[in-house]
């Protein structure tokens, strides 16, 4: 079957809908429906034009710096970033703002949302940026020249004997021969390590303990491992060392 062909030389006119404006729940789209209402009319015969009729106006560096305005006051021109200084709130202000002022730091009022910044720090299970954001010193620069110590195995690994069998085999293959070395390394042998493997199974599964991992938002920022730390320290529980330093009786 063949399609009918479309008859020439027809205009179609488009008949719009009316809404109903008295339906409350059509209120706050009044103005959206308005928008488009007699798009056709409007339009240009370019198509070019009617491309660039939808995209934003775009700035260059210059035209941005060119768009200045004058203060009413002394008469002169300030930049937008002046501007922008000058509209921000201070910090006095964000924190009569906010429910949480005790969170507020100096470089909030810089953000786009000075309060949404400080709702998302206050709300539960945040995890913060860590704070060397704002340094201008590198981060861990401070820890270069420390000498790192040496990686030392798991009490429950050492309990096994096996650092003792694999420092027995350094030492004596320090005593060989480059071509005993040469030798072994073509030739190798197997099965230097005597180990009992049901203790190696009871170390694994049995007597294996939990490393110390850090908490949920707990971040790590240069110096923390030299921080005192006071788990095992209670309010009210005075050391020995503290009162002989406040000339207590012992």
């Amino acid at each position: 079957t063949s399609t009918p062909a479309a008859p020439t030389g027809v205009d179609v006119e488009y008949v719009e809908e009316k809404l109903d404006t008295l339906d409350p729940s059509m209120l706050d789209f009044v103005d959206i429906f308005q928008r488009f209402k007699n798009l056709g009319q409007n339009m240009p015969a370019n198509p070019a034009e009617q491309a660039n009729r939808y995209l934003p106006p775009s700035y260059s560096d210059d035209e941005e710096k060119e768009e200045e305005q004058k203060d009413p006051a002394t008469g002169k021109k300030l930049s937008k970033k002046r501007l922008r200084q000058l509209n921000r709130l201070t910090v006095a202000e964000l924190k009569q703002l906010v429910a949480r002022p005790d969170v507020v730091e100096e470089h909030d009022v810089a953000a786009a949302d000075p309060r949404l910044l400080v709702y998302l720090k206050t709300t539960r299970n945040t995890v913060p940026v860590p704070r060397h954001w704002c340094f201008k010193r590198r981060y861990l620069q401070g820890k270069r020249g420390i000498e790192k110590p040496p990686f030392v195995l798991p009490e429950y690994i050492r309990k096994t004997g096996i650092c003792e069998m694999r420092g027995a085999i350094q030492d004596k293959e320090a005593t060989k021969s480059l071509k005993s070395k040469m030798r072994d390394r073509m030739r190798p042998k197997m099965g230097k390590v005597d180990i009992d493997y049901q203790r190696l199974h009871d170390a694994f599964f049995r007597f294996q303990t939990k490393p110390k991992c850090s908490i949920h938002g707990d971040i790590y920022y240069e110096g923390k491992e030299f921080e005192v730390k006071m788990r095992q320290r209670k309010p009210g529980e005075l050391s020995e060392e503290l009162k002989i330093a406040l000339g207590m009786p012992v």
